[in-house]
């Protein structure tokens, strides 16, 4: 979807539009940011999901203190809410093991009791079980692929398609000039799409969709 799919001033804000809005920032790669960013030692003990649900219960809860500027900048104050989040996380686990609670709030540490949910506080249908199972599949195969890409073109592909960074950026961040950053990243981004076609008809089911 593009911006003009949306209507009014302020669609991801509007219970109707909320949906669609976060379909469009493409959960799946957000998820892949989200894992990269939590690192090994964090995603010993919480999912990516469970770190995507938190941000999305945070973004629908301060909808109103941000200013709609289009998915892009969306997708940005998503992503850094998330790094957030993270942050949040990594404070808890490091009080824990001084002794502290650690606590988080986790949705997913709910008991069954608790009378609040993530469903109870997003909009109806933005949360289903098919589709974070679907984004969950579709995050490893995006996330393996990188994976298997050359070190000196990964970062240059990573930092642009998923994290939208401007490649002036990224070249400054990974001491390259920009013409040369850019011929990586072509490279790059043309062997990650060949590694997602693979990986993607690999994990189809024998006889093809809907068999």
């Amino acid at each position: 979807m593009a911006d003009d799919d949306f209507t009014g001033d302020a669609p991801h804000a509007d219970p109707a539009q909320f949906d669609r809005v976060i379909e469009s920032v493409a959960p799946d790669e957000v998820l892949v940011v989200i894992a990269r960013s939590m690192g090994a030692t964090l995603r010993g003990r919480y999912e990516p999901e469970d770190v995507w649900q938190e941000t999305l219960a945070s973004a629908w809860r301060d909808r109103t203190t941000h200013r709609w500027e289009g998915l892009h900048s969306y997708r940005t104050w998503l992503i850094s809410i998330a790094r957030n989040r993270i942050r949040d996380f990594a404070r808890a686990d490091g009080a824990a093991k001084r002794g502290g609670t650690g606590g988080t709030g986790l949705f997913s540490e709910r008991n069954p009791s608790d009378s609040v949910s993530l469903a109870d506080v997003l909009p109806a249908g933005s949360v289903t079980p098919s589709r974070v199972a679907s984004h969950r599949e579709r995050s490893r195969i995006l996330t393996e692929a990188l994976e298997k890409l050359p070190p000196d073109v990964e970062p240059y592909v990573r930092m642009h398609l998923f994290e939208d960074k401007p490649m002036e950026t990224i070249a400054a961040e990974l001491n390259a000039h920009v013409s040369a950053a850019w011929r990586r990243f072509r490279r790059g981004s043309q062997l990650f799409r060949d590694l997602v076609k693979s990986l993607e008809s690999r994990s189809m089911p024998p006889g093809g969709p809907g068999s």
